[in-house]
């Protein structure tokens, strides 16, 4: 049995998830598909598995020629948004030469990129959706169009949150093939937070459906009222300029710091000294929602107690009063009492975060995810 795994590139940093079905879906028995140019790198983690890569790659314009052709192929792609020939059969070789069982492509355009070539090979495609795709893109009439074909080609179609799958309902995906299965984390790696006092960690790109400038005005409102606390933000992005020029503004340079990217490992090590675990996320202007933030899986299996918004899939993990505080999406005074509220009551703290740990241990590990995810492909892993 062999499968195959699709997406735009598996060295995205933040998409950590990708990663972990490739590592734990079927072992020793996947192939991937790289839609994007350097869409592997050097992953250790993909190291000896059979790659096929660049497949929609964007090359440099050398010619006149070469801006046509790139023009005919936006155009071809607009009413069809598969492979172009060469690659669809460079893909039904790959796909046939190692005897795949199934694909499962991460995001829903590249559902839509490789669903001629699955139905030339006669292998099953499975669609994971994870957020943009299954709100942002929803505004556009040709992406709608182009999903109602995906779904009607689909062996199956996830959604990690309810939340996420009604919306691909709404637009047609038929319920007998809609799944809800959250992505899955190795809770092994995140042992408890030995909890340093007043640290407060957030992590996530600094982008407008994770509001970071919201996060830090809601420590700004409290700031002084624990002048010892302090705001860490693992994470990069196009508001990072927007969060450095606030963190001036309100005076904070010392008190919030911006890590940017950091490695998986360096993450772990800061949730296990952090206190509380904190994220705004919010629906974008552009209509970009989350899906379910690993980010939060994480922390909860390091005993954080969350405070987040009702955004999205985020209240289907985090029980409000349970595992952490949740406030409407916008609310920087209710995100700024959330916080306060946890760093007055420490024992309160301790016991959303041993909660958290115990509810993902039980609902939301790599494991179970895993195992949904064979059960609606029919595989089986010897």
């Amino acid at each position: 049995m062999m499968i195959a795994i699709a997406a735009q590139t598996f060295a995205a940093p933040s998409e950590t998830f990708i990663r972990e079905h490739v590592r734990a879906l079927a072992p020793g028995r996947t192939i991937l598909l790289a839609a994007k140019q350097g869409g592997i790198c050097s992953i250790k983690e993909l190291e000896g598995l059979p790659i096929l890569d660049e497949l929609n790659a964007r090359k440099p314009f050398r010619s006149i020629s070469d801006v046509v052709n790139a023009f005919r192929r936006h155009w071809r792609a607009y009413w069809n948004p598969g492979l172009a020939r060469e690659k669809r059969l460079q893909v039904v070789s790959f796909l046939t030469k190692h005897r795949v069982q199934a694909l499962l492509a991460e995001y829903g355009p590249i559902g839509c990129l490789f669903m001629g070539a699955c139905k030339d090979a006669g292998v099953p495609l499975f669609v994971y959706f994870h957020g943009y795709d299954a709100s942002k893109l929803l505004r556009s009439r040709r992406h709608v169009r182009n999903y109602q074909e995906l779904f009607r080609a689909a062996a199956g179609v996830i959604a990690p949150s309810r939340f996420l799958a009604d919306k691909l309902a709404a637009i047609g995906c038929p319920s007998d093939k809609l799944h809800v299965v959250p992505c899955g984390i190795d809770p092994s790696r995140f042992q408890p937070s030995f909890r340093e006092p007043e640290r407060i960690l957030a992590v996530g790109r600094l982008v407008e459906k994770k509001a970071p400038h919201l996060t830090i005005e809601a420590f700004a409102r409290i700031a002084n009222r624990y002048p010892t606390a302090k705001l860490e933000i693992i994470g990069d992005g196009p508001l990072r300029k927007r969060c450095e020029a606030l963190i001036d503004e309100l005076d904070l340079r010392g008190r919030v710091v911006l890590h940017g990217v950091q490695s998986s490992d360096r993450v772990v090590a800061e949730m296990r000294r952090a206190s509380i675990f904190v994220q705004h996320s919010i629906t974008a202007p552009n209509g970009d929602t989350e899906g379910l933030p690993v980010a939060i899986l994480e922390a909860m299996a390091s005993e954080l107690p969350v405070v987040s918004t009702c955004h999205s899939g985020i209240p289907e993990a985090v029980q409000h009063g349970v595992t952490g505080l949740l406030v409407p999406e916008g609310d920087v005074n209710g995100m700024a009492e959330a916080m306060a509220t946890l760093l007055d009551d420490t024992d309160r703290a301790a016991a959303f975060g041993a909660a958290g740990r115990a509810r993902v241990i039980e609902h939301f590990t790599i494991e179970h995810a895993c195992a949904r995810l064979r059960a609606i492909m029919g595989l089986r892993v010897q």
